[in-house]
């Protein structure tokens, strides 16, 4: 099946140029029809269903392991990105005069939870951006025998940088450091395998380019720091006897699923699961050639208006599907204007405009956008 077959199962394409992937992305019809299945068993059955609405939530994380290359017992369910980082955050025995190091380009849900360990006597050191990027070399430079952790995007949020996780994560390695990645402004857009990057934590969420519903994420941990890694918060569904309701000993479960500690949000993880179904059929490599061609095509647009590309763009390998622009002569509140006008979705970050195709837009959604855009030389 090609990549522009599938647009026919995303119906907001017939009113609407959206482009906000790094936002909040539309349903498919199978996110909508797996969701209504769920809705309907629930309200002609209750939960005489149950044991199969639980066996296919193993099946979704096990697309979710697939979509990472990792094994299903790494990947525990999250209830968003915020959520994986702040059960890494609690969970490492830190010690005053501890700090770990992130990136002044960062999204809050990356910042919070590492702020919050100020009580513990833990400094978080900010990376500063070089024109949008973040260098190898300044992460190498704020490390000392104290840094205990990385906490980075895959891409950042509001400049479309990809960071080279790879390289980043082989320093953390050679070091001793925690590797700690968000992933939510790559994957379902960008292949990213943790059996070939040494990553030690992945959070994400839902919501944006995997296409899910909000509510939904998950956490990846290395299996040789699950039982490492200490649960803040523990409950009935993460220990081992979890229907032995009268068992008040039993153990935590021995993979990541020891940090469920209660009861999943079944409709949301479906409806995750029909997504993510959808982008592994289409396929990631096909996906991310597509959404980097689209996003070429964009730039290119852009240019020839006078437009001033704020994302990194001279590296292929620091590029993702984010685009950012803004132009000397209009302001943004103008430029946001026409765009909505035109039905043309997209995100505002600061002063400039952010827009993010996914696999099944197509060039007439970026001539939609170019052709709402005032044009006047710089």
């Amino acid at each position: 099946m090609s990549l522009t077959e599938y647009r026919a199962l995303f119906p907001i394409t017939e009113e609407y140029a959206y482009l906000n992937h790094a936002s909040i992305a539309p349903y498919s019809v199978p996110v909508a029809r797996a969701m209504e299945d769920f809705i309907a068993s629930r309200h002609q059955r209750g939960w005489l269903d149950g044991s199969r609405w639980e066996g296919r939530l193993e099946k979704v994380r096990g697309l979710i392991a697939q979509l990472i290359a990792a094994d299903p017992g790494e990947i525990a369910f999250t209830t968003n990105t915020s959520h994986g980082l702040n059960i890494v955050a609690t969970g490492i025995d830190w010690r005053d005069g501890d700090n770990l190091i992130g990136a002044e380009t960062e999204f809050p849900a990356n910042v919070y939870p590492w702020l919050n360990l100020r009580r513990l006597g833990v400094e978080l050191r900010l990376v500063p951006a070089r024109q949008g990027r973040i260098l190898v070399e300044d992460i190498a430079a704020l490390m000392d025998a104290r840094t205990r952790l990385v906490a980075l995007s895959f891409v950042e949020f509001a400049t479309g940088f990809r960071n080279d996780l790879k390289t980043i994560g082989q320093l953390c390695r050679e070091r001793g450091v925690y590797f700690c990645v968000d992933g939510i402004q790559g994957l379902g857009a960008l292949e990213l395998k943790v059996s070939q990057i040494p990553i030690d934590f992945l959070a994400a969420g839902g919501p944006k380019w995997l296409m899910g519903p909000i509510g939904t994420g998950f956490l990846y941990c290395r299996q040789a720091l699950i039982e490492e890694l200490i649960p803040a918060r523990i409950g009935w569904w993460g220990v081992v006897d979890r229907d032995d309701y009268f068992r008040y000993d039993s153990p935590l479960r021995h993979d990541a699923r020891r940090f469920e500690e209660g009861s999943l949000n079944f409709l949301g993880l479906h409806g995750l699961g029909a997504s993510l179904e959808l982008l592994l059929e289409a396929g990631i490599s096909r996906i991310e050639e597509r959404v980097l061609s689209l996003t070429d095509y964009l730039i290119a647009g852009l240019q020839e208006r006078g437009y001033h590309i704020t994302t990194p763009i001279a590296s292929l390998q620091e590029r993702s599907g984010i685009v950012c622009f803004h132009h000397p002569h209009y302001s943004v509140d103008d430029l946001e204007q026409r765009l909505r006008a035109a039905r043309v979705v997209i995100s505002r970050r600061g002063q400039v405009i952010r827009v993010s195709p996914h696999f099944y837009n197509d060039e007439t959604d970026i001539d939609r956008l170019l052709d709402a855009l005032p044009t006047r030389s710089a």
